[in-house]
C-alpha cells in the first residue's frame, strides 16, 4: 500500500437475526445503548482510495448510507447464508456512479447459490428495470489482489459447513465460525488487528463462544482483537468490562485504524550467487515440488509453523529443471507446474523466500555431505530441515533420511521426517498425480492436488470449423508440459486478465470428425461472454465425459455435443457440494 493506511468500518455487529430480536423485551433488546443496536454482520475496508464490502446484509442499504458508501472496488462473501448475502441487490445505486460491473468474489458454493437466488441479475433477457451490474468470480486459495492489497481467503468451519474469513495485511476477519483448522491459524500470525466470531457465553453448535475466542486470541496474540456476530445475551457495556485490554468488542459504527502492515515480501532466488546474508536462519524443506500438491503443502506449512515459532524464515530449496533433464535425459516426466507457478503456490502455502537451484551437472556431482554442509547449512542458514519420507539427495541419490539425520547431528540443525500423506488409500505423489492426468482421471488429481489441474495460454484462432458446423469454441495455444488423455471434459475457464470464470466443456484431441491432424484443446463456454473475449485463459479440468471419437457428420457432433452440455451442467450443479466436502 502507498502510505500503509487501512481502515474498517464495523457496519454490523450482530447475528442472522440483529439486536433488538423481534419480539424480545430483554434487557439488551430495550438497551438504551447505542452499542447494543447490533444490525447483521458486515465490515467496509478503506485505504488509498479503494473500499471493499465484505458481506451484503439483510441490512446493507441501512449501513451503506450510515457510512457514506459512494463506491467499491469489490464485494467479498464469507458464505452463502442470508444474513450474509439479502443486501446484494441494493449495490445497484453505485452502479449509477461507477463504470464497469462490481466484481463479487466467493466460493464456488458462495456463487452458485448467488446465481440461484439472484437469477434475475445474470438473465441475459433485455428488461425495463435496472439491475445490478455484478461480475461474479470464484476464489481458491490463492489472494483476492484488489488495488495493491491482498485479500487472502481464510478457510474456516461453520459447524459440519466451510465459510471463509479474509486477511489483508495486518488485519483478519473470521465471522460464523466454530473452528479455525491448524493451516488457518498459521496465516493468522503477526496481526495488528483480529475479528472473531464470538455469539456469546453458551456452547453453539456453529459458531465460537466468547471463551473459545479468547483461547484464540491467546494462542495468534494479534495486538488488538474485536468480537462480532454478537446476540442479545451480551450487554455491551458488561462484557467488555470482564474483557482483558487488548480485547474488546465492535459495535456498529466503530471506525479502527489499522497499523502499517509489517513489510514482508515473498522473495525467490534463482543462483547461489543471488542469495543475501539474511536468508538465514530459517527452517528450510528441499525437493522438486512439482504440483506442490497436498503432502508437498502439509510439509511446508510445518516448516511455516516451525519457523515463526523460532523467529525464522520459512524457506524451500528446489531445482529447475526437473533433475532428470540432466541426469537421464529419456526419462524427464513432463511437469504438473512450471516453475513460476511452483512459486506462486509455495508463497501461498505460507513460505517466505525460495530457491529454485539450477540443477547443472556440477550440482549432480555433489555428494550427499557436500550439498548438506556446502549449500543447506552455510549458504542457507538453515536451523531445521524438514522432508518427505522419500528424500533422497546427493550424486546418485546417495543420501536418504537416515543420513539427513545423522548430518543433522553433525552440523547443528534439527531434522523432521514428515509422513506420508494419502488420498483414497493411495500415497500421494507428483508421479502418481502425472498418472492420474495421463489416464484422464482429473477428478482423483484434484483431489491430490486440492485444486483442479489446470492449463494455461493465450486464445489462438482454430481452423473455424467448429463455428461453422457446431459450435464456438475458444483455442488453448500448444502446451509443453503434461496435457490430460484425449477426450471431453467438464471445465472450468478463467480469464487470466480480470477474472471473469464460465462454466466450460472442453475437447482434448485431434478432432477426427473433421480429420484433425493436431493436438487442440478446444473449450465450449455454457454462458456466453460478458464483455469482450478474453486473449489469456486457465482450462481447469474438473470430470472426464467420454473419450473423443469421429462421428458420421457435423449435425452428428453437434447432438454429442448437446448431450455433454446436459451433462456437464449436471456435474456443476453439484460442484459446489464437492468443493464444500473436500474443504
Amino acid at each position: 500500500m502507498a502510505d500503509g493506511r487501512l481502515t474498517i468500518t464495523v457496519l454490523g455487529s450482530g447475528t442472522s437475526v440483529g439486536v433488538p430480536t423481534i419480539g424480545c423485551h430483554c434487557a439488551v433488546c430495550t438497551s438504551t445503548d447505542t452499542r447494543d443496536k447490533r444490525l447483521r454482520p458486515s465490515i467496509l475496508v478503506r485505504w488509498n482510495g479503494h473500499s471493499v464490502l465484505i458481506d451484503t446484509g439483510p441490512d446493507f442499504r441501512q449501513q451503506a448510507l450510515a457510512a457514506g458508501i459512494e463506491r467499491l472496488d469489490a464485494v467479498l462473501l464469507t458464505h452463502a447464508h442470508a444474513d450474509h448475502i439479502m443486501g446484494l441487490d441494493d449495490v445497484r445505486p453505485l452502479n449509477f456512479y461507477m463504470s464497469g460491473p462490481i466484481r463479487v468474489y466467493g466460493s464456488a458454493e458462495t456463487i452458485d447459490i448467488i446465481r440461484r437466488t439472484f437469477r434475475y441479475i445474470f438473465d441475459t433477457r433485455p428488461t425495463e428495470s435496472s439491475i445490478p451490474k455484478i461480475q461474479t468470480c470464484v476464489f481458491g486459495d490463492a489472494p483476492i489482489r484488489v488495488g495493491d492489497l491482498d485479500f487472502e481467503p481464510i478457510r474456516l468451519a461453520h459447524g459440519h459447513g466451510t465459510v471463509y474469513g479474509f486477511r489483508f495485511g495486518s488485519a483478519a476477519y473470521l465471522t460464523d465460525h466454530s473452528g479455525i483448522p491448524p493451516e488457518s491459524m498459521e496465516k493468522l500470525r503477526n496481526l495488528d488487528v483480529l475479528f472473531l466470531d464470538a455469539l456469546r457465553h453458551r456452547p453453539h453448535p456453529t459458531h465460537s463462544t466468547v471463551e473459545d475466542s479468547l483461547e484464540t486470541v491467546a494462542a495468534l496474540k494479534p495486538r488488538r482483537a474485536f468480537f462480532t456476530h454478537i446476540c442479545h445475551d451480551l450487554a455491551h457495556e458488561a462484557t467488555e468490562a470482564a474483557l482483558p485490554a487488548n480485547v474488546r468488542l465492535a459495535y456498529d459504527g466503530l471506525v479502527i485504524e489499522v497499523d502499517n502492515p509489517p513489510v514482508h515480501k515473498f522473495r525467490v532466488f534463482r543462483s547461489l550467487e543471488e542469495i543475501p546474508v539474511d536468508f538465514g536462519p530459517c527452517a528450510l524443506t528441499i525437493g522438486n515440488f512439482d504440483g506442490v500438491h497436498i503432502a508437498h503443502r502439509s510439509i511446508m506449512r510445518r516448516v511455516a509453523s516451525v519457523a515463526h515459532e523460532q523467529g525464522w524464515h520459512a524457506a524451500a530449496l528446489t531445482l529447475d529443471p526437473h533433475p532428470a533433464s540432466v541426469v537421464a535425459p529419456e526419462k524427464t516426466p513432463r511437469l504438473l507446474t512450471g516453475i513460476e507457478q511452483r512459486c506462486e503456490l509455495m508463497r501461498q502455502a505460507g513460505l517466505d523466500e525460495v530457491l529454485v537451484l539450477p540443477f547443472t551437472k556440477e550440482l549432480a556431482a555433489l555428494s550427499p555431505e557436500q550439498f548438506i554442509q556446502g549449500i543447506v547449512t552455510n549458504r542457507l542458514g538453515a536451523r531445521a530441515v524438514l522432508v518427505g519420507h522419500n528424500f533422497r539427495f546427493g550424486r546418485g541419490a546417495a543420501g536418504d533420511t537416515a543420513l539427513l539425520q545423522e548430518l543433522g547431528q553433525r552440523l547443528g540443525f534439527e531434522v523432521e521426517t514428515c509422513p506420508a500423506v494419502h488420498c483414497r488409500g493411495t500415497v500421494v505423489s507428483s508421479t502418481q498425480i502425472r498418472k492420474l492426468i495421463a489416464a484422464g482421471d482429473v477428478a482423483d488429481a484434484w483431489r491430490m492436488l486440492e485444486r483442479p489441474f489446470a492449463l494455461e495460454g493465450e486464445v489462438i484462432r482454430g481452423e473455424g470449423v467448429g463455428s461453422r458446423q457446431t459450435v464456438p469454441t475458444l483455442n488453448l495455444s500448444e502446451q509443453t508440459g503434461l496435457v490430460p488423455l484425449g477426450g471431453v471434459y467438464v471445465t472450468r475457464t478463467v480469464d487470466l486478465d480480470d477474472d471473469r470464470q464460465w462454466r466450460s466443456v472442453t475437447n482434448v484431441g485431434f478432432r477426427p470428425t473433421f480429420e484433425g491432424q493436431h493436438l487442440t484443446i478446444e473449450t465450449f463456454l455454457l454462458s456466453t461472454f460478458d464483455g469482450h473475449s478474453p486473449a489469456r485463459i486457465r482450462v481447469e479440468f474438473l470430470y472426464r465425459l467420454r473419450d473423443e471419437r469421429k462421428f458420421e457428420n457435423a449435425e452428428a457432433l453437434k447432438a454429442q455435443i448437446v448431450r455433454d452440455v446436459g451433462r456437464a451442467n449436471r456435474f456443476h450443479r453439484r460442484t459446489a457440494e464437492m468443493l464444500s466436502s473436500m474443504g
